[in-house]
């Protein structure tokens, strides 16, 4: 039953999903439409909010971090130590169903610790499918994908941790609709959050391996794509083969290969890492710099770190392309009031006992309009807490019932495949509505699931 599903979803949604960028067209046009109809909000200042939002430097600055996340990611997990690593594992990792198992194990893992470490769950899944044949890599992706379910529950997880912080409550604190900061104890480490994660742990893996195809079909079979373009898999890296030549180089070809100059900028990496860490914790600055440190290291010589740069380099086009469209777009739905009228409008609705649901509703939909969880969490942080505050209800819950609706709707909205499909792209063209009809039926199941908990626990 759920196979077939499976099926008619993919089938269907790879039908209907435009490319994402022409998605975010569409979302824009959306916007405008509700902008005008529900908000009121005049042309010109619609085109003004617009504007501003596509050239918001935070987002321009948002973007290059992700880039460099992307490509520093996979050039740490094409150096010649992971190369080797990972054709260990695969002597462990080598029927279709551990490859499923162990890409949704990873991702939730990963997604736990920080929802940055995306581009490693990819590189990860990349290594398995191309040396296991008979794995779809649509249902990879989608089993890679689908881990971001848990990351608003984690160790990063943006609503909670603006709560945790003095300086982000201290307008609420002011306004009068919390009284104190709301500690972690509250949020992250309440039982509801554990069943929410163990209910991902188990039951996910379950589902993507009852989606698991009889047959494969060859166009879809990473192993062979990537056997078809690129060759056999070679069991020593291009490096070691440079490493083994032997002849006469100028004083450039010295400095290009010689590790002095990676060992240099390795070192200024880590003092800017424990800087970082020291100064503000693990973020994405840190995580980027740690990357860029041991990719460097592990490629030795500067001139293969460069070359290797030069290919990554190459699947960042849709986060130039994308990144400041949403940046319209979030800045339309915060500038003409349209995410406060969605807040007041469903949550109006809660009693006691509801609003953390109704937290969760209200965050899933608006998080198609604004696909970032601190950015979501500012617009609609106020009017959820008052809410709660009115009616009585578990305010720390309320945070963490809309940290799982902002993560859980993400599977819906190509936006954050923007994170990993440059990296998975590398084995074969894959785009994401080849594998969201999965992730929507996902989507859809623990919409289910997750509502039933957050209704009892």
């Amino acid at each position: 039953m759920l196979k077939r599903l499976g099926d008619f979803f993919a089938e269907k949604v790879s039908k209907i999903l435009p490319d994402s960028f022409v998605f975010a067209i569409v979302l824009t046009l959306v916007t405008i439409l509700l902008a005008v109809f529900m908000a009121g909000a005049g042309i010109k200042d619609i085109f003004a909010a617009w504007v501003k939002g596509v050239f918001d430097t935070q987002i321009i600055m948002f973007a290059f971090l992700m880039i460099m996340v992307l490509t520093f990611g996979f050039c740490l997990g094409v150096s010649p130590p992971f190369v080797k690593f990972f054709n260990w594992l695969v002597k462990f990792i080598n029927k279709p169903w551990q490859v499923y198992f162990s890409i949704v194990i990873v991702a939730l893992i990963l997604m736990l610790i920080n929802w940055g470490l995306a581009p490693v769950g990819a590189i990860f899944a990349v290594e398995v499918c191309k040396r296991v044949k008979g794995v779809d890599y649509r249902l990879a992706c989608a089993s890679l994908y689908s881990g971001l379910l848990v990351w608003h529950g984690g160790l990063s997880a943006s609503a909670p941790l603006m709560m945790a912080t003095e300086e982000t409550t201290k307008g609420l604190i002011e306004q009068g609709i919390i009284d104190k900061i709301i500690p972690v104890s509250e949020t992250l480490l309440i039982p509801m959050n554990f069943i929410l994660i163990a209910a991902c742990f188990i039951l996910l893996p379950i589902i993507i391996l009852l989606l698991k195809p009889r047959e494969v079909d060859e166009q879809f079979d990473g192993a062979i794509q990537y056997e078809k373009t690129y060759g056999p898999i070679a069991t020593e890296s291009a490096a070691a083969e440079e490493e083994k030549e032997k002849k006469q180089r100028s004083l450039a070809d010295w400095l290009n290969e010689t590790p002095l100059v990676t060992i240099f900028i390795f070192l200024l990496c880590i003092i800017g890492f424990i800087g970082i860490m020291r100064a503000k914790g693990f973020n994405l600055a840190a995580l980027t710099l740690l990357m860029l440190s041991l990719g460097l290291i592990l490629h030795w010589r500067p001139i293969n770190y460069v070359n290797t740069m030069k290919q990554a380099i190459r699947g960042s086009a849709d986060i130039v392309l994308q990144f400041p469209l949403f940046g319209g777009i979030m800045n339309l739905f915060i500038a003409t009031g349209l995410a406060v009228i969605f807040a007041n409008g469903i949550v109006g609705l809660a009693s006691a006992q509801t609003v953390p649901f109704f937290s969760f509703v209200t965050s899933a939909i608006v998080n198609l309009f604004i696909p970032s969880g601190g950015g979501e969490w500012l617009v609609l942080g106020a009017p959820l807490l008052k809410a709660a505050n009115i009616a009585g209800a578990s305010v720390g819950k309320t945070v963490l019932a809309f940290g799982f609706g902002d993560a859980l709707t993400n599977l819906i909205n190509p936006f954050w495949t923007l994170a990993f499909l440059p990296i998975m792209g590398l084995v074969m063209n894959i785009r994401p509505r080849d594998f969201m009809g999965y992730t929507a039926l996902i989507c859809i199941i623990f919409f289910i699931i997750e509502s039933i908990i957050i209704l009892i626990v």
